[in-house]
């Protein structure tokens, strides 16, 4: 009897540690101490740092010449994803196109701010490649990969002290030119945001294997392309990622496989 008392909470102890380590229950977590709201507060302050910096981060709407037709276009995909996941539906999602063809990047600001350079849009080659970017962007949002980082590195007393606006928390967690803290995901989050990508992808009628395309095209350029050093040091295209990606895209149906690559509407 005495044995039993020690070993049962000995027990529910392992139990609860594995729990907290597991991805799905982090993301609960960390949804308990920051809300939507919040999160979205916090996404906003982000973006006003990144929208007033024009050298790093020059807006695509800002040009003379700008597309209005490639700015609808990118929004519609992204608006179309979003519409067709039920992972978190409780927040709105922009779209946001960063004029530098040198890049080749996208990334996602908690609260559903996503951001996309036009050299990213010159490297693709189809509409379905452009939506697997944007989905794993999405994914990163849905899942709070970005909010959970910012709550390991600087903690909840922290980032709700950058809500009331103390000067001190704001310069520290609202430094971009200290680089964006939350774009250094982990492998996990990375394979992760791919699968949950496919299932929007599959959701809203395009052809998943648009995204393994462009993470070929990515792996093949390997990380010796200084048009790739951001991508790649946010978000690691290895062949063991692509890997993944293709085995959870081949457990589809053919009818989603065999959908025809949509052709590009519009370049920058």
């Amino acid at each position: 009897m005495h044995k039993l008392k020690f070993i049962i909470p000995c027990t529910v102890s392992l139990i609860f540690s594995w729990l907290l380590s597991c991805s799905k229950i982090s993301d609960t977590l960390t949804a308990l101490f920051i809300s939507d709201e919040q999160e979205v507060e916090l996404g906003i302050q982000y973006k006003q740092q990144i929208e007033a910096d024009v050298k790093n981060y020059p807006l695509y709407t800002k040009k003379s010449n700008y597309s209005s037709d490639l700015v609808n276009y990118i929004n519609r995909i992204g608006q179309k994803l979003v519409q067709n996941q039920k992972d978190r539906t409780t927040i709105d999602f922009t779209f946001t196109i960063i004029d530098n063809d040198s890049v080749i990047n996208a990334f996602a600001i908690p609260g559903g701010f996503v951001y996309v350079y036009t050299g990213l849009l010159l490297k693709t080659s189809s509409e379905d490649e452009i939506a697997g970017v944007i989905a794993h962007e999405i994914a990163h949002i849905t899942h709070r990969h970005g909010a959970k980082k910012l709550k390991d590195q600087y903690g909840i007393d922290m980032l709700l002290d950058v809500l009331i606006g103390d000067s001190n928390a704001v310069r520290s967690v609202l430094d971009i030119s200290s680089g964006l803290v939350f774009l250094k995901y982990s492998r996990d989050n990375e394979f992760e945001a791919d699968s949950s990508a496919i299932e929007y992808l599959s959701t809203a009628g395009y052809n998943p294997s648009g995204m393994k395309t462009f993470l070929d095209v990515l792996v093949s350029m390997g990380s010796g392309s200084s048009k790739l050093a951001t991508l790649l040091s946010t978000h690691p295209a290895s062949e063991e990622r692509v890997k993944k990606a293709v085995g959870i895209i081949d457990k589809k149906s053919l009818d989603i496989k065999n959908r025809p690559l949509t052709s590009k509407k519009y370049n920058p």
